[in-house]
């Protein structure tokens, strides 16, 4: 069983905030995939560049609901 990561507030907002811009459905997947990454006490810059490597293998569907109102025009 893996340690838990020791995070600074810093770390944790940067992560809460990189999650909230995901799907809910997508979350779990983002975070675990920035965990494995992630030693046990990892700098900013390596929680950085973990949030960025799981964004980038997050699977992410974006649908512009504006475009889909009657009327608009893409």
């Amino acid at each position: 069983m893996k340690r838990a990561l020791a995070l600074s507030d810093y770390q944790m907002s940067i992560v809460r905030h990189a999650a909230a811009a995901l799907p809910v459905a997508a979350r779990d997947g983002f975070l675990q995939e920035g965990a494995a990454r992630l030693a046990d006490t990892p700098s900013d810059n390596a929680v950085q560049a973990a949030i960025n490597a799981s964004l980038d293998r997050t699977p992410v569907f974006l649908n512009d609901s504006a475009s889909t109102k009657k009327g608009a025009t893409p």
